[in-house]
Formats: structure tokens, C-alpha cells, sequence
């Protein structure tokens, strides 16, 4: 009798009555999901994009010497393709993922410059926000860039914050969100490439849309940087600025005009090693201020974008915020970086290593720092464990316990009580033993991808089985970590808390509710690597989210068998101990994220 009670109980767990209804309904459920409905796509009649036609398709022009000469390649529906340096490519017309036709660009000979596929022309309405997405296949990595037109007749050319894409032959998205405001009057949208390789665009659309999550304004505040015009005496010579060049290599610089004012330029030829930049007087500088930094570059190869900080006890410290591609015409950058430990001043410059000609211009740096303490009173580790995969109850949840550690499991109530994942008598064990049971959606998809009424119905869906189970939570990890601004509008109506997947740590001058950093742990990543975040951590009073996935046993020689995960996530229950062990010594505190967010804005 007691097993039979035992047995009722289970079957009456709303998240196991959940997941009888889904298998039912599985053939059905699997027939939606193929409709080319499920797919994101603008609102009938709202798409100001037109479609693709057939490409014409010519002998490009001789490719220009230098970053600013560019030449036409081919058209379709208005999209158009060119190259800056020395490229040979071919446009076309070729079967979609999605059930239409893909524009792909195949890009057969690559030596110097960008490549680039613009969108059409698109007109836009004064103090509206509007939407855009693209389906995009690829090989070979690239930018998203946005062309803004504006009331004065000027344009402006900027960087879009799109994470990098693992090229592969899965159609995956990208998307932008921006409200026109007073000045912009039209957009074009740029892929920007600088390799050999391909990639196909479909399913792209640009529509007026409120139900989108725009970032914020960039913070107002003085420039920082002297002399930003580049004004001086002295012809080549800008006050407070001067070049800088080191190793073997012939290098020349210089100040330029052109109908956009003054630039500085490098030229680099004969390149051995060394590097050549342009850099300035530094601007004091204190530990835990936190900083945006802006510049326009145009050069024939690719530009680090590094910050330097001389130390209280001498030396320097520097930090690599990005890699940008070559670019062939004048491109805005964005950057945000906080100011380490010891640090007494700050420079932020554009470093060439490489022959080639790099111009730069626009510089701007403005202390953004959040009102109140600089820091945390505490560093703080969170383990999270994505998919609710079985392996994580029968392997990690015994070492977790060895350590009274309590994590967070992003579980999908869909595959609750299915092969390989946990159960939900499990899910309410680990519950009731402190772990947080945290949203991953209802169904394991990439929230992106599909339309606005089932990207709705997969985050209430995923709130309300929770909560019905009697695990009620404000906190959500996006499958395979993507998100966009739309996703954000709809994930803010149930949840406060979303975890990313870009790689850092949380500090109180850079947590974005929206986008919790992490350190996403792969069968690649060595203790080492786990040793130097918690050190970070420790030193500034930081919050590391570990990303785990399945734990599987080791085999005879230590590497990972029995997994069904397509990716490198995977790591054996040998290394997590290694892991727990690292962190239990660095004696930092664990909690779940919930529980860590509110202790961390705690006193």
C-alpha cells in the first residue's frame, strides 16, 4: 500500500502530469515545430525588407589598395555585396533551412580588407523602436553592423553586440533593436567578413515592433580623453598625442583630413614582430571605476582594441578587450572595461601588428561607474547545471553534498521523466536540500529561432509548471545561452533574473540582470583556468557562475564515455571533484544564483 501511495504521489506531481501530456501530444507538437509559423518572421505586412530576386551577378572591380577603396560585386533584392582589399567572391540564390531561398555570398580568394553584404536601403519613422533579425549559416566568422542614416545627411557606421557564433551548418539568428529617435531617418544592415568561406542570410526582416527590450542610452558624461580633434601646433603632431611603434618593422604615422575632420593614421610595412599605435597622455584612473569607451577605425587588417594601466607599484597591466576585423570604411566601436586592482591611470589605444594601413578617429572615454560602493562586500561562486540531465543527480549531486554545496538546476519540465533526465521526485529531493530549480524554457529550443506567440508560451509554460510543482523562480538560462532583445521583453514578464553565456565575472559595475556572466565549462577547460577566475573573483569581490552540463564516469584512462552530448560539455565526475575541491580552498562562498544575487545587493 505504501508503494502504491508512493507511486500516486509521483504520477500527481503536476510536472510529471506535464510530461504525460506532452508525449501524447508529442506528434502534434512535432508537426507545429516544423511549420515554417514556428519560425521567427515578421508580422504579415510589417517586413519593410523586400525579397530576394535572383542575383545579378558581374566581374567585381579591381580591388582598391587601400581600406577605403571599395568595389560592388553583385545584387539581390537590394542586397548588395563589396570588398575593400584583395577578395574574389560570388553572389547567389540557394535553398533555405527554413523552406525558402538563402542569399549566399562565397567568398573563394581572401588576402587583405573586409568583405562586406549590405542590406537594402530601409526608411524609418521618427521615435519609433523597431526589429531586426537574420537567419545566418556560416563557416567563416563575421560582424553585425548597422548604418544609420540621419536628418542632417550624415551616417554613421557601428558595431552591433553580437555574440560570436561557432560556425557549423546550422541556421542560427541574429538580430538588432534601436528606436529612431529624432535623428535616425534610414538603416542599413552589414555583414561584415574577412576570410575565406561562406555564408547564406534568410528569414531577414526589419519591423516596427514594442515588444522588444532596448538597451539604454549610453550614460552621458565628459570626455576624458585630451584632445579627442587632434588640434596642435606642430603638422603631424597632435597635443597630448604622439606614436608609438616597437619591434622590426617599417612604420609611418601621421594626422589626416577628410570630410568627417581629422584622423590619425600607421602605416606598417616590412612587418617582422612589434606592434604601432597612436597613444595619448593616460587619464587617472582608480580600481573598480568602471569605464565606456568609444572610437571610429578604418584599417586593411585586423585592430586589438587594448586597455593598459600603469600600477601603483610599478609596472603595467594590459587587457585585450576585443579583436575588431579589418574594415573598409569609418566603423564605431563600443567597449566596457573596469579598472583592475593597483591601477592609478588608464589608456585605452588601437594596436597594429601586421603590415597594413590603420586609421583611427573619434575617440571617447567616459567613467560610467555606478552611484554607491564600488564593489560587492564579498566574492561570491554560483554551480549551475543546465538540461536536468540524470548524470547530474547520480554523479554530482554526491560531491556537492561532500562539500554542503547547493547549486541551481535549469531544468525543461518537457523532459522530466523521459530517458536520461531526472525525475521529478528527483527534482523535489534536490529541492528540498537547498538546491535552486531554476527555468532552461518548457522545451529545450533556441528562444530566438521561433515566433513571438511560441517564444511566449515557452517561457509562461516554464514559469507556470514550476510554480505549479511548487518551485516558483525569477530566474532563467536561455537554451544554448541565446537571447535577444525580444527575448528579453517576453522573459521579463516572468522571470527577474537571465543568465548569459559570455564568458567573465559579475562584478556590481558590470551585473546586467538580462545577461549574467558565467564561465562555461567544457571537457577543455583545465584547473588552471578554474584557478585563475576564482582568484579573480577573490581579488574583486566578484560572483562566478560555473555552466556544467552532464557528468559522466571516466573510463581505464580518465576520459569521458556513456554521453549522449553532441558538444564538449561533458566532463567526468573525476574532474568535477577536481573542481569542488579548487573552490571549497579558495573559500569562497557557494550559493544557488537566486540566493546569491540577493545576499551579494545585501549589506
Amino acid at each position: 500500500m505504501a508503494k502504491l501511495r508512493g507511486v500516486r504521489r509521483v504520477l500527481l506531481n503536476p510536472l510529471v502530469i506535464i510530461t504525460v501530456l506532452v508525449l501524447l501530444m508529442s506528434a502534434g507538437w512535432m508537426a507545429y515545430t516544423g511549420r515554417m509559423g514556428s519560425f521567427a518572421q515578421a508580422r504579415p505586412g510589417a517586413n519593410l525588407l523586400p525579397a530576394l530576386f535572383p542575383a545579378i551577378v558581374g566581374p567585381p572591380a579591381t580591388p582598391g589598395p587601400s581600406p577605403s577603396a571599395g568595389s560592388s560585386l553583385a545584387s539581390s533584392g537590394g542586397w548588395t555585396a563589396a570588398h575593400s582589399g584583395d577578395a574574389e567572391t560570388s553572389l547567389g540564390l540557394v535553398a533555405g533551412q527554413m523552406g525558402g531561398q538563402a542569399l549566399k555570398l562565397d567568398i573563394t580568394q581572401y588576402t587583405t580588407g573586409d568583405v562586406t553584404l549590405t542590406s537594402p536601403r530601409v526608411d524609418v519613422a521618427t521615435g519609433k523602436t523597431y526589429f531586426f533579425k537574420a537567419f545566418v549559416t556560416t563557416d567563416a566568422d563575421f560582424r553585425l553592423l548597422v548604418r544609420k542614416h540621419h536628418k542632417d545627411g550624415s551616417s554613421s557606421l557601428e558595431q552591433l553586440r553580437n555574440p560570436l557564433e561557432r560556425p557549423g551548418t546550422s541556421a542560427f539568428t541574429v538580430s538588432d533593436a534601436f528606436n529612431s529617435g529624432e535623428s535616425v531617418t534610414a538603416v542599413e544592415y552589414i555583414f561584415r567578413l574577412y576570410s575565406t568561406g561562406t555564408i547564406s542570410v534568410e528569414g531577414t526582416y526589419l519591423e516596427p515592433a514594442d515588444d522588444v527590450q532596448v538597451p539604454p542610452a549610453a550614460t552621458a558624461g565628459p570626455n576624458l580623453i585630451p584632445n579627442p580633434g587632434f588640434a596642435g601646433t606642430q603638422p603631424g603632431q597632435p597635443a597630448f598625442w604622439s606614436p608609438y611603434s616597437s619591434g622590426t618593422a617599417t612604420v609611418e604615422s601621421g594626422r589626416g583630413e577628410d570630410s568627417g575632420g581629422s584622423f590619425l593614421w600607421t602605416r606598417i610595412g616590412n612587418y617582422q614582430n612589434g606592434e604601432a599605435k597612436w597613444q595619448y597622455q593616460p587619464v587617472p584612473a582608480a580600481p573598480d571605476r568602471y569605464f565606456r569607451f568609444g572610437a571610429a577605425y578604418k584599417s586593411d587588417r585586423e585592430v586589438d582594441v587594448v586597455a593598459e594601466f600603469e600600477l601603483a607599484g610599478g609596472g603595467r597591466r594590459f587587457q585585450n578587450l576585443e579583436t575588431v576585423p579589418p574594415a573598409g570604411e569609418w566603423t564605431t566601436i563600443t567597449k566596457a572595461f573596469q579598472v583592475p586592482d593597483g591601477a592609478t591611470t588608464a589608456m585605452v589605444t588601437l594596436i597594429s601588428h601586421g603590415n597594413g594601413t590603420t586609421g583611427v578617429r573619434d575617440y571617447s572615454l567616459t567613467d560610467t561607474t555606478k552611484p554607491g560602493p564600488l564593489r560587492w562586500n564579498r566574492p561570491m561562486v554560483s554551480l549551475t547545471f543546465d538540461d536536468g540531465w540524470q548524470s547530474v543527480h547520480d554523479r554530482a549531486l554526491p560531491l556537492l553534498d561532500k562539500h554542503g554545496f547547493r547549486s541551481t538546476q535549469y531544468v525543461n519540465p518537457s523532459s522530466i521523466e523521459t530517458p536520461n533526465f531526472l525525475t521529478a521526485a528527483e527534482i523535489q529531493q534536490m529541492h528540498q536540500a537547498g538546491h535552486e530549480i531554476g527555468a532552461h524554457s518548457y522545451q529545450h529550443v533556441d528562444l530566438t529561432s521561433v515566433g513571438r506567440d511560441r517564444l511566449d508560451d515557452e517561457l509562461r509554460r516554464s514559469e507556470e509548471s514550476l510554480a505549479a510543482a511548487g518551485l516558483p523562480t525569477d530566474d532563467l538560462a536561455p537554451p544554448y545561452g541565446r537571447s535577444d532583445a525580444q527575448v528579453d521583453w517576453y522573459a521579463n514578464k516572468y522571470f527577474r533574473l537571465v543568465r548569459g553565456t559570455d564568458d567573465g565575472i559579475n562584478t556590481r559595475q558590470n551585473l546586467d540582470l538580462r545577461d549574467l556572466k558565467v564561465l562555461y565549462i567544457t571537457d577543455q577547460t583545465t584547473p588552471d583556468t578554474l584557478k585563475e577566475a576564482l582568484a579573480e573573483t577573490s581579488r574583486s569581490n566578484g560572483w562566478l557562475i560555473l555552466v556544467y552540463h552532464q557528468v559522466a564516469a571516466p573510463d581505464s584512462s580518465g576520459t569521458v564515455k556513456n554521453t549522449i552530448a553532441a558538444d564538449r560539455s561533458t566532463i567526468t565526475s573525476d574532474v568535477l571533484a577536481t573542481h569542488l575541491q579548487l573552490i571549497d580552498e579558495s573559500g569562497i562562498q557557494v550559493q544557488p544564483v537566486a540566493q546569491a544575487f540577493e545576499q551579494l545587493q545585501g549589506p
